[in-house]
């Protein structure tokens, strides 16, 4: 009897740090933030972090790590070049510097804060600096977007081929396909005319929950998975693959094709 109780209090600690994760991860899917341009929220996967750099720069922060305080907008092409045309990024970079009067480190307005609110001490400290910053925005800074987010999903890319969720090469990709354990399929986007057909045909429904993907050339899916001729690769269902569909789907926000 008395054995039994450590192996009670072990499986307990054991149920207990599984429920704590639980929550850590709820946490993190729930996660949301307003968009500067749009006013709306909506989850952090579908946003793009932005931060200022010590000369005052902004810069995305698509992995949103960066420390400092952020400012977050809606991964689509649109959105972005509103952004630009609106000098958002500008005003953003101004409320980054001035004293935050709440717990939030990110930015997630664009009007002035309440002065009777935000701390003496704070305003003292800035005056005594003399921080009248100069805030810049690269005229490219859309395009950086689409590099980082590009470079980003070529690296998920490679942790799906580390993980063992990806399937190369043409005859051992569609029969992967055929038997329906496909989770999305990436073509190069300069294959030869007609081999996306030819991998696909005689398929049927089974390409109807397919996630098609052909924004990545043959010289980039290659160096990223090691392959001579990355023309077709198949993903299979799992964690590392949702992960990459999710960066995928911000990468294609913000590429208008």
């Amino acid at each position: 009897m008395s054995q039994n109780i450590p192996l009670k209090k072990a499986q307990a600690q054991k149920n207990k740090g599984q429920k704590r994760e639980r929550q850590r991860n709820k946490g993190s899917k729930d996660r949301s933030r307003r968009c500067l341009v749009t006013g709306e929220t909506y989850a952090v996967s579908k946003l793009i972090r932005f931060v200022l750099d010590p000369e005052g720069r902004v810069i995305p922060d698509v992995a949103g790590k960066l420390p400092g305080r952020g400012g977050w907008v809606l991964a689509d092409g649109n959105t972005l070049e509103l952004a630009m045309k609106k000098k958002i990024f500008v005003r953003f970079g101004h409320r980054a510097l001035a004293p935050s009067s709440g717990k939030s480190k990110d930015v997630e307005t664009l009007e002035e804060p309440d002065k009777e609110k935000v701390d003496v001490e704070e305003k003292k400290d800035k005056a005594a600096k003399g921080r009248k910053s100069r805030v810049t925005v690269d005229d490219n800074l859309p395009h950086m977007v689409e590099q980082l987010l590009r470079q980003r999903c070529l690296d998920y890319l490679g942790l799906v081929n580390r993980t063992g969720l990806l399937v190369s090469g043409f005859e051992k990709v569609r029969a992967t396909l055929k038997a329906g354990k496909c989770r999305a399929l990436v073509t190069a986007e300069d294959a030869a005319e007609g081999g996306h057909r030819k991998i696909c045909s005689g398929l049927g429904n089974v390409l109807d929950k397919l996630r098609m993907i052909d924004m990545f050339t043959r010289e980039q899916l290659g160096q990223t998975l090691g392959l001579s001729n990355a023309v077709h690769v198949a993903l299979l269902p799992g964690g590392m693959t949702e992960s990459f569909l999710k960066e995928f789907s911000r990468y294609e926000g913000v590429v208008m094709r």
